[in-house]
């Protein structure tokens, strides 16, 4: 019977077992990034673990001309604060929507007398948002934010404050100029559906 390969990471160092003979072969740690949230590679934050809240509103804080943003869901008070902030100092701010997720959090909004977060950008000369059309299986369901053109964040967090506090979410971060280009291309495209509901 063939034995596969094993893995153990202890102490900083990879051990790699293979075969029945049990050799154990002392490999390098890969290296990981020091400092610098958003680099090339990327660095992922995992909640609830960490305060993926914290780590968006300082990510979002980085802004000088521009934020686009696709999100599914999207109820955190504190990020849609910071996005309007932002926008007061000049930041273009362009934010897309899944229409089901929109509608049922405006509906939530108005049953429990609170402002949505899109009721919190109403009015920012520097927001637009539009919400995509369709089917309702058709979902937009990325949870991605690019600043600048520069800093890529995407993952599996809603910007929901359980999402980004307390459920098992990753967000990951990364200035790889390739994976940018990517997602620019793909949020002009969503963006210019001539289906799209204008909100404002």
């Amino acid at each position: 019977m063939r034995i596969l390969p094993a893995l153990v990471v202890s102490a900083g160092i990879v051990w790699f077992a293979h075969s029945s003979a049990q050799r154990w072969v002392k490999l390098p740690m890969p290296a990981t990034s020091k400092g610098n949230a958003w680099d090339a590679a990327g660095e992922n934050h995992f909640s609830p673990e960490e305060n993926l809240e914290r780590l968006d509103v300082e990510y979002l804080r980085k802004a000088r001309q521009s934020v686009d943003v696709a999100m599914f869901a999207f109820t955190d008070h504190a990020i849609a604060t910071v996005l309007r902030e932002i926008s007061d100092r000049g930041v273009i701010v362009r934010v897309y929507r899944d229409r089901s997720q929109y509608e049922a959090e405006e509906l939530k909004a108005v049953r429990f007398h609170q402002p949505s977060s899109t009721r919190l950008l109403q009015g920012a000369q520097n927001v637009h948002i539009r919400v995509k059309q369709g089917s309702e299986r058709n979902l937009m369901h990325l949870k991605t934010a690019c600043v600048d053109h520069r800093m890529l964040r995407d993952g599996s967090a809603n910007w929901s404050p359980s999402g980004e506090k307390s459920q098992d979410n990753n967000s990951r971060f990364t200035s790889s100029p390739e994976e940018i280009k990517k997602f620019d291309r793909v949020f002009v495209t969503m963006w210019s559906r001539s289906s799209n509901l204008v909100i404002q």
